[in-house]
């Protein structure tokens, strides 16, 4: 009796501790590729970015890089995809952004070269700055998967260049508007200040004079231009005699 119940509790202590164990392993998180990263291979690598040369992104904007691989091991390797992220440029374990993988599966044969081509997007809202880029090549051999950090360099992100600067038009807007209020508000204040209604109600009176006098000086006696006018103001003269 003492012997059954003894079995009887040891199979429910297994039985708990398996279902404790699946619960555990349900519960814990699956590692990142990028974050447990396989042991590297034998190639060799090289890449470039065809439409970013100088390595400055534009954030929202795709961003492509061709990656040329050469098998230098003995054995065949299965390019399966390429990943990457986005990290803080003075510390590379605080990272932002978790590039989306690509997978391939292209079979590259011992001293032979392969290229493929890997496209990853920087969030469009992303701040402009210096941050750090990694890309990581995953592929597998006979013994399991290895990888090969082909990218780590720090890369300019900025802005999208826009045709119309709303952000500048509307920082115009509201100082346009603050110097009319400023304005407004100090005509508001002044305007009835005795010295400013004086100045300000004060009317210029210009005097026009449309006659006009020819001075028959010295130097044009003699002369055809006096002679013409006295030939021309005769008239005027005697009828003015006649006149008296």
């Amino acid at each position: 009796m003492a012997s059954a119940t003894f079995r009887r509790s040891l199979l429910l202590a297994a039985c708990l501790a398996c279902g404790l164990a699946f619960a555990v392993a349900q519960e814990a998180p699956r590692a990142h590729p990028l974050t447990n990263l396989p042991p590297a291979g034998e190639i060799s690598s090289g890449f470039f970015f065809p439409e970013f040369p100088t390595k400055q992104f534009i954030a929202g904007q795709p961003v492509k890089v061709v990656l040329g691989i050469r098998n230098e091991a003995a054995e065949k390797y299965n390019i399966s995809a390429i990943m990457g992220s986005l990290n803080n440029a003075q510390d590379f374990r605080a990272y932002y952004w978790n590039f989306t993988q690509q997978v391939y599966f292209q079979v590259v044969e011992p001293s032979k070269e392969l290229s493929v081509e890997y496209t990853f997007l920087p969030p469009k809202d992303l701040p402009p700055n210096d941050y750090q880029v990694a890309l990581t090549v995953f592929y597998e051999a006979a013994d399991g998967f290895k990888s090969s950090t082909f990218f780590n360099q720090t890369v300019s992100v900025s802005e999208k260049p826009q045709l119309i600067d709303w952000k500048l038009i509307f920082l115009y807007v509201i100082f346009i508007g603050l110097v009319a209020a400023g304005g407004y508000y100090v005509w508001s204040t002044i305007k009835d200040v005795p010295l400013v209604k004086s100045m300000v109600g004060k009317k210029k009176s210009v005097k026009t004079d449309d006659s006009r006098t020819f001075n028959n000086d010295e130097w044009v006696a003699g002369t055809h231009v006096a002679a013409f006018y006295n030939k021309k103001t005769a008239p005027v003269k005697a009828g003015a005699k006649k006149a008296q």
